[in-house]
């Protein structure tokens, strides 16, 4: 009896709670219901809570769905985010044709941020998703839109055009443009550390100005201490070599810790190399793995090649040769000569393709003599003179034992002289 009790009043009370929250009004949301009428900087507000997660849960999709109302609204603002979720897929299908034409809309309302975007594209130029060029490239826009933004201040702006004026080739006077630039940013009362330490680079090689190193370590120490990844990785090879300070191993280790714990690629390497070298205490190849690997994603062929090299040889990883060959041919793209003489040797040894291919491995041999590999350079002519993978030349066989043994190979030499005392020299 008692039992049924409990259960009727249990029953009562749940159709009580039921009528009780069909009877509460629904709650409002004022910022969505003015989005929803039509209001432009509603539907913005509304758009960066959805993105950031703020007063309301985070979700992309609809971020992206109510910067393109606000951005068709004509707000400049909305239309950069908008172009940002088409550019990187976030909240709606990628798709970096519109998301251009979304930028220049905001660039043409002078949003210095979009700007800033279209400059970048014209100086690196844009493709679509299967190749093909939407933007050819184009640096005389690209510097005039970076000098027009650079009249308004606008440091990015102002970054990106010395770090042109001051690239290797450039003329004393684009460069003497940098250096005077860097030192008006950094008059000011608040500037990014980014510009401190392009000073320092300035100062330390002499661009632009007379060469001051031991100003230029002041300023890399200042902007370290300001948070500046690069920096700190400087700062890291200064102590590491006695650059300017006196060589200091731990201290050297310690900015390579920082500037790797801040995502800086090479940094995150020499971390990782100091581990397998038994320079951190308590840590072993387990732990390196995951520093090279990060590295390895932000594109540093150091890392890229060392990680091949522990898949080729099976290093504190499975050995696996298609993973070496993956990682040799990263960083071989990227111009690294070690990788190319890797891969080179690899494609050579049929460890690829299951078979020999000639004419892969001089190709990369080729690339690789043509960074200043001696041993590539040897390889390259002893394919010239057997016609392994190219057209049998003695001629070009003769021209790159020469660099070769310039370059330090002896046997390189010697074998040059007995191509001139045989029937070879005949050809």
């Amino acid at each position: 009896m008692d039992c049924g009790l409990k259960k009727t009043a249990c029953f009562l009370m749940l159709a009580g709670l039921a009528l009780a929250l069909q009877a509460a009004p629904p709650v409002r949301d004022p910022l969505r219901e003015k989005a929803a009428a039509g209001d432009a900087e509603a539907a913005f507000y509304l758009a960066n809570e959805y993105f950031y997660g703020e007063n309301r849960p985070e979700n992309h999709t609809l971020a992206a769905y109510w910067f393109l109302k606000a951005a068709e609204k004509g707000i400049p603002e909305a239309q950069y985010n908008y172009a940002s979720c088409l550019e990187s897929g976030r909240g709606v299908k990628a798709d970096i044709d519109a998301a251009f034409a979304w930028y220049k809309k905001a660039s043409d309302q002078n949003f210095e941020p979009a700007m800033f975007r279209i400059a970048r594209f014209y100086a690196a130029g844009l493709r679509d998703a299967a190749g093909q060029p939407i933007l050819l490239q184009d640096s005389a826009a690209a510097v005039e839109m970076l000098e027009k933004l650079a009249l308004r201040e606008y440091e990015p702006a102002e970054l990106e055009l010395a770090s042109l004026r001051m690239a290797r080739g450039s003329s004393p006077a684009n460069q003497r443009y940098a250096y005077k630039l860097l030192c008006k940013i950094t008059a000011r009362k608040q500037y990014s550390p980014a510009a401190l330490r392009m000073l320092a680079d300035c100062l330390f090689s002499g661009l632009g100005c007379e060469r001051d190193r031991s100003k230029a370590a002041e300023l890399l120490k200042r902007a370290s201490d300001l948070g500046d990844p690069e920096a700190s990785a400087k700062m890291g090879f200064l102590y590491e070599y006695g650059q300017q300070v006196r060589p200091d191993p731990k201290l050297a280790l310690e900015y390579y810790r920082k500037a790797a714990e801040a995502g800086h690629p090479m940094a995150q390497f020499k971390y990782a190399e100091a581990i397998v070298e038994g320079n951190v205490p308590g840590k072993k190849m387990a732990d390196a793995l995951p520093w090279y690997r990060s590295s390895a994603k932000l594109n540093c062929p150091q890392a890229l090649f060392r990680l091949g090299v522990l898949y080729y040889d099976g290093a504190g990883v499975t050995k696996d040769l298609r993973q070496a060959a993956k990682y040799f041919f990263q960083a071989a793209k990227m111009g690294y000569a070690r990788a190319q003489f890797n891969l080179a040797n690899m494609f050579d040894n049929g460890e690829i393709t299951g078979k020999p291919d000639r004419e892969a491995a001089f190709y990369w041999y080729m690339e690789c003599a043509k960074r200043g590999d001696v041993r590539a350079q040897r390889q390259v002519a002893e394919r010239y003179l057997k016609g392994l993978g190219v057209d049998r030349s003695i001629s070009n066989a003769e021209q790159w034992l020469r660099t070769a043994a310039e370059n330090g190979d002896f046997s390189a030499g010697q074998l040059l002289t007995e191509i001139e005392h045989t029937a070879y020299g005949g050809f």
